[in-house]
């Protein structure tokens, strides 16, 4: 009896201790020397080829900011949080590869929030490095304290987690690379708590570090699991596809994430069809390419085609997830995604693809390559001749919109954009970086480009935030070795967030030219929406979203060593952004081009979306007389979903107007 229980025990997990010799001394001494787990997370941080890391020092950050120091990772130090965090997501938008930002403890990643959600809409890939005070004042309000990012964030990350033993730092550390750069890709939050202040929990014998990890075996920069799609799905998909009439493509995120731009190109080289390219792949097939159906032939595209491939796009807000108009409901799609969690649900898709955006297109181009296809399909030559048609047409359009604007002071955001497209393709060949920065500017400039190349721009994404643009220039300069002029346009809203910002762009000697359209306001177009009755004070300054103004900005950025520009007219347009051009590809550093411009202007999303929102609240009766006018012109183009949240009496209120018009 005593024998059975001597060997049942022996087969307990843990027995085999027992029999484990001392190891070498070599590795004894190895194990046993004291170092600083900070510097091995360092370390770490180095092999994933993180070469800068965003950062405003302040308390509980201390061990973290001097170990990536000492291990050579440039410090770029910036005015506020929210730019660590823009900046990050930025430099993983523009490289694939994971931005780092480091900031501290309360309100320091509140601040940081901003580009946090960015992030997470654009599926950037970053790390968000948080130093708060200790465990033990959960409870309690310590200095920069009460934060706990580890719960606040959780939802707007990948996930967002406390490191409260210093045996997980290495391991949590890569972890989060991991999840970073795996498909959804996106932010991870890293909060160290206070106690890493210690000596005893941050130095020790190596052997206390590495529980959870080896540096020998995770040593070098994360891969991210790569997979092919399904052959026979794809099979099936491909006879499919090929069988349209009208086939389009619209590529994503992922496309230039995954490093999938030379596929694409010879994808859409090899089959001839019509693509658009949209958010960081925009300019993977250059718009000046007959086949990318850019701007608004986008919609007359989409809109025919009977057969479509959604290409690494994760469909949200701006594509309005799915339905009409921006999609035909009567077409269907192929969607192939980097991960089932970006596949729209309420797109009817036929087939559904999951797999490596690189690898996935290197399987279509086999499959074209081994089913006989060796160049476009003559089958689809009256389509193509469709989208070169619709692109010269708008094109010819838009022109012929902007000639009444000639000459007219003030200057009309419309023809602004068209004479920065003109002078940038002249100037550069459209070889420049793009940062979308404002709201007025959003479609009066973006639709006049043609971008060349991919990925060369950034926005907001879904967060339609403001105030990024010198923290994207900051990354995309450094990330991208200042090898081409970055043109930025800013609101008033903008410039008022992260204008500071441009002193360090300055510091940096980052290559930006900053366009201010200023209209004098924060959010142009409300003056014509709200009535007199919503001015409590009586003063449009003060009751509405206006700033003081014709504000000359470009003075107070020559204190930063900014070249600067003041525009009025048309004519002044590109003289003064050339001049910009010439001095920050000479100087490298940055210029701004102050642009007053009409500021009674409305942004089409006034049409079809905004005046519902904002003022479909409001009867008809009590409504600004402009905003009357708008709605009588342009109610049949809102969208239907905007029409559910106006008031009740808009209809019958909209019929008299119309009548006592003479409209119909």
């Amino acid at each position: 009896m005593a024998e059975e229980k001597m060997i049942f025990e022996k087969l307990k997990p843990g027995a085999e201790l027992m029999e484990v010799g001392a190891p070498p001394e070599e590795i004894k001494r190895w194990l046993g020397e004291e170092v600083n787990v900070f510097d091995m997370m360092a370390e770490l941080i180095k092999a994933e080829g993180v070469e800068y890391f965003f950062n405003v020092l302040s308390g509980f950050e201390w061990m973290e900011d001097s170990a990536l120091l000492r291990a050579g990772i440039k410090r770029v130090h910036v005015r506020h949080e929210q730019s660590a965090a823009w900046a990050a997501e930025a430099w993983g938008r523009m490289t694939g590869k994971v931005g780092f930002a480091l900031v501290g403890g309360a309100p320091g990643p509140e601040y940081a929030s901003g580009g946090i959600i960015q992030g997470y809409c654009a599926q950037s890939p970053s790390i968000i490095m948080c130093g708060t005070t200790s465990m033990w004042d959960d409870n309690m309000v310590m200095g920069q304290g009460i934060s706990r990012p580890h719960r606040e964030f959780d939802w707007i990350t990948k996930y967002a987690t406390r490191i409260g033993s210093p045996q997980v730092l290495l391991w949590e550390v890569k972890r989060a690379f991991r999840a970073a750069l795996t498909p959804p890709t996106g932010p991870v939050l890293l909060e160290i708590p206070g106690e890493s202040l210690s000596i005893s929990w941050h130095r020790g014998p190596r052997m206390n570090f590495l529980t959870c990890f080896n540096p020998m075996t995770w040593a070098g920069p994360t891969v991210p699991p790569l997979r092919p799609a399904n052959p026979d799905d794809l099979d099936r998909a491909m006879k499919w596809f090929m069988e349209a009439e009208r086939p389009a493509i619209i590529t994503g995120e992922s496309v230039a994430y995954e490093g999938a731009i030379p596929e694409l190109q010879e994808f859409v080289q090899l089959t001839g069809i019509p693509t658009h390219s949209r958010r960081t792949s925009r300019g993977a097939i250059s718009e000046h390419d007959p086949l990318n159906c850019y701007g608004r032939a986008r919609g007359a595209v989409m809109r025919r085609s009977d057969r479509s491939l959604v290409l690494g796009l994760r469909i949200q807000y701006l594509e309005l997830f799915g339905y009409p108009p921006f999609w035909n409901d009567a077409g269907r799609y192929i969607q192939a995604q980097t991960c089932p969690e970006n596949v729209c649900m309420t797109l009817p898709t036929e087939f559904q693809l999951v797999g490596n955006t690189k690898m996935m297109l290197r399987q279509m181009i086999d499959w074209c390559k081994a089913n006989g296809i060796t160049k476009p399909p003559e089958k689809w030559n009256e389509w193509r001749a469709f989208v070169v048609e619709r692109k010269d047409t708008y094109e010819k359009r838009a022109v012929e919109r902007t000639k009444p604007m000639e000459g007219k002071v003030p200057l009309h955001p419309d023809l602004l954009g068209r004479l920065m497209a003109e002078c940038l393709h002249d100037e550069t060949d459209d070889e420049y970086y793009t940062i979308i920065d404002g709201f007025t500017a959003a479609t009066y400039f973006s639709d006049w480009q043609k971008i060349k190349f991919a990925p060369s721009i950034t926005d907001a994404s879904d967060t339609i935030g403001f105030g990024h643009a010198p923290a994207h220039a900051l990354a995309i300069g450094l990330a991208k070795n200042r090898d081409k002029p970055i043109v930025a346009i800013m609101g008033d809203g903008a410039v008022g967030a992260g204008g500071m910002e441009i002193e360090t762009c300055s510091r940096w000697n980052i290559p930006a030219v900053f366009v201010h359209v200023n209209n004098n306001a924060v959010a142009t177009g409300l003056q014509h929406m709200y009535p007199p009755s919503y001015y409590p004070t009586g003063n449009p300054l003060l009751d509405q979203t206006a700033t003081l103004p014709n504000i000359r900005y470009d003075r107070m950025m020559a204190e930063f060593g900014c070249h600067t520009e003041f525009v009025e007219r048309d004519v002044e347009v590109k003289p003064a952004l050339k001049r910009a051009l010439d001095f920050v590809m000479k100087e490298y550093k940055p210029a701004f081009i102050e642009v007053f411009i009409d500021p009674d202007v409305l942004q089409e999303i006034w049409t079809t979306f905004l005046i519902p929102m904002s003022i479909g609240h409001i009867p008809w009766d009590q409504l600004h007389e402009r905003a009357r006018e708008v709605i009588s012109e342009t109610f049949e183009y809102t969208l239907p979903l905007a029409q559910s949240w106006i008031h009740p009496s808009w209809p019958e209120g909209l019929r008299k107007f119309r009548e006592e018009r003479g409209k119909k």
